[in-house]
């Protein structure tokens, strides 16, 4: 029975040895074991087992045990695995403690070798190192910061860009909370791109070593990695654009002499006021301020010293005001005010205003000592008072500006009321009103166009035209866009005004077909956000394509940036259906609204139309020219085309030529004009 499990053992392949606990001494061997090994019995085991080993191997539990104070207990097993040093070759060992027939205690210890098993462990642990070394590399070759979380969001990996963006040494960063690089500002978003798994592109706030802000683009992707669900951040520090949008933002919305806000700002700040008055019931008022014979500053002592009064004036101003009344410098030495009361009655709040006037007068007489000049200045200023929201801010600017002018009348250095008789400005509002329906109505207006130049190797080439409505009244005579534009918008007219003109644009557009020259042509048109948030704008444009048969890439529509932070799902929406159906989109007046960046990165956009009002000062104004390079800037970052309109001057020519812009708008290149004479 022995001999044929002896025999099964051999033809298995397994080493058996039994050792003498006590001397270390072989006394059995397999044939196997001496196949391998030679003759080893009543040899040492660490002397014949192994190579140049003088005492008992440290890697044997055996041994290990030996050298304990508790000796080997009886029936015990242990499992262990080497590395022989005579043949290199690798072993798993069983080893059983028991006695021996003679009562010895002895070592039974069975051997089976796993040499091939421990290759292919060591080739899989290879390929896994490589696979690490691999996306190590991957992650070190990307632009972008690179942070990988385990499932509990703490870090264990990241690149070499990643510490450098916030500040930490590589292994800074490890095992440290994914939340302990965020700010608290952007706590909700990321915990919700985290909860429904939105792998977008995110604008958020994070937290550098020293606790400073970094604005970055920011995307999560979950992947699985040998077994294990991880989380990849990649984070893109976007500071310099934020530095660029804020200057925009600042030089379109803030007076560049005086750093208050400009008209603009104002109108939003006063609306904002308006809401809060109508809530708890309370009085506004506006006061209008012009100073008196300014003119004669610029004219005698030149435009610094004027800059430097109109500082002045701002801070005499300030110090009369409190944290909560708003200032705005509209342009020239034309400043406003609007005062928050908080008070219900009209007498106290009369009262209150008057002391205003009176302190800011009082501070506007005081002698202007500038540049070893002593001015003396006064001014008139004009007030009205508002209640409700409700009440146009435009309006209410305008009334100011008439009681400004009834002061300067009543002999200046004085305040005046808006008076109600003066409501004749509303009459004739009206009035014009009236008219300009009737000319939508019964189409008493035409379409003119300006052409649209690209100049490329001093070669001049007509890309297209923008459509500009003019009316003409056969009582009132020319009347100025500036005049019944922003009265459309307020009345809803635009909408109508708006379809007709797009229409009438489709069939020019269809005329030209037939023009060798002029079919290339594109043709832009303004459109409203009034028009552009009516529920059937897509259909009302769908239709009159379908209409009359046009290409539409031939038509561009400008929108306004204030359009499209209004509804921005909405908006989305309706941009990315007219890029589908091919018609191509401008920012138009680019610089005057928000000027955010975030809509450039989520919209499809082709164009950028700088403001005229850039381009006057353009050549003698160095924040104009500052603000034109920016955008000039932008346009190249995000592959946009960028016009620049109202260019009237060869000198501005020249300059925008000199910044890299090459397409342009105005009278300098041609005049609005009827199809006929173009």
């Amino acid at each position: 029975m022995f001999k044929s499990m002896e025999t099964a053992i051999d033809a298995s392949g397994i080493l058996v040895y039994s050792i003498d606990l006590e001397t270390n001494e072989i006394i059995y061997a397999n044939k196997n074991a001496k196949d391998i090994f030679g003759n080893v019995v009543g040899k040492t085991c660490y002397k014949v087992l192994q190579k140049n080993q003088k005492n008992p191997c440290s890697f044997c539990p055996i041994t290990n045990q030996l050298t304990t104070s508790f000796p080997h207990s009886l029936e015990s097993t242990y499992q262990w695995a080497n590395k022989n040093s005579l043949n290199n070759e690798h072993y798993m060992f069983i080893s059983h403690i028991t006695k021996s027939e003679d009562n010895r205690k002895v070592n039974m210890q069975l051997g089976i070798n796993i040499t091939k098993e421990k290759v292919l462990e060591e080739k899989i642990l290879e390929e896994k190192d490589n696979f690490i070394t691999f996306f190590k590399t991957l992650i070190n070759s990307t632009l972008e910061g690179i942070m990988v979380y385990d499932e509990n969001l703490n870090c264990f990996q990241t690149n070499t860009i990643a510490p450098k963006l916030l500040s930490y040494k590589n292994d800074e960063m490890i095992n440290k909370y994914l939340f302990d690089f965020i700010a608290p500002s952007s706590f909700n978003l990321i915990k919700n791109i985290i909860h429904e798994h939105n792998q977008e592109v995110y604008e958020v706030e994070l937290l550098t070593k020293k606790g400073l802000i970094l604005p970055v683009n920011l995307r999560i992707k979950e992947l699985t990695l040998l077994g294990k669900k991880i989380k990849i951040v990649a984070i893109i520090d976007i500071s310099e654009e934020k530095r660029k949008e804020k200057m925009i933002l600042e030089l379109a919305q803030y007076d560049s002499l005086t750093k208050i806000p400009n008209r603009s700002l104002f109108k939003k700040q006063l609306l904002t006021m308006a809401k809060r008055n109508r809530r708890s019931n309370s009085y506004g008022a506006i006061l209008f301020i012009d100073l008196d014979h300014f003119k004669m500053v610029n004219d005698t002592k030149g435009h610094n010293i004027g800059d430097m009064v109109l500082i002045e004036t701002t801070k005499r101003i300030q110090k009369v005001l409190r944290q909560t009344d708003l200032l705005s410098r509209l342009g020239g030495d034309e400043f406003i005010i609007a005062l928050d009361l908080n008070e219900s009655n009209k007498e106290d709040v009369i009262n209150n205003v008057n002391f205003v006037a009176e302190k800011i007068l009082e501070e506007i007489k005081k002698p202007y000592l500038i540049s070893n000049f002593d001015l003396r200045l006064t001014a008139s200023i004009g007030i009205v008072l508002f209640k409700d929201e409700n009440q146009k801010i435009e309006d209410l600017m305008s009334f100011a500006d008439t009681a400004m002018y009834n002061a300067k009348e009543n002999g200046k250095n004085k305040y005046s009321y808006f008076d109600p008789q003066l409501q004749q400005i509303i009459k004739e509002k009206a009035d014009l009103t009236k008219c300009l329906r009737d000319a939508i109505e019964n189409e008493k207006m035409a379409v003119y166009y300006q052409l649209q130049i690209l100049i490329k190797n001093n070669q001049d080439k007509i890309i297209g035209v923008e459509a500009l409505i003019r009316w003409k009244d056969k009582e009132k005579g020319i009347i100025s866009p500036d005049q019944f534009i922003p009265l459309a918008e307020e009345t809803a007219l635009i909408i109508p005004l708006g379809n007709w003109i797009i229409k009438e644009v489709m069939k020019q557009l269809k005329e030209w077909e037939n023009d060798s020259i002029k079919k290339d042509w594109r043709i832009s048109i303004n459109i409203s956000y009034r028009q552009f948030e009516q529920e059937n704008f897509l259909e009302i444009l769908t239709s009159l394509i379908e209409e009359y048969k046009i290409n539409p890439s031939k038509l561009r529509l400008e929108l306004t940036e204030n359009l499209l932070i209004k509804d921005t799902q909405n908006v989305l929406r309706k941009i990315n259906h007219l890029h589908k159906m091919g018609i191509t989109l401008s920012i138009d007046d680019f610089g005057t609204g928000y000027s955010s960046l975030a809509y450039l990165k989520q919209l499809s956009i082709n164009e950028l139309k700088i403001d005229q009002s850039f381009i006057r000062d353009l050549v003698v104004d160095p924040n104009d020219s500052i603000i034109v390079e920016t955008m000039l800037s932008i346009g190249s970052k995000f592959n946009l085309e960028v016009i620049a309109e109202g260019v009237e001057t060869k000198e501005q020519h020249s300059k925008l030529s000199s910044m890299g812009c090459n397409l342009f708008q105005g009278y300098l290149f041609g005049k609005p004009s009827l199809p006929k004479f173009l």
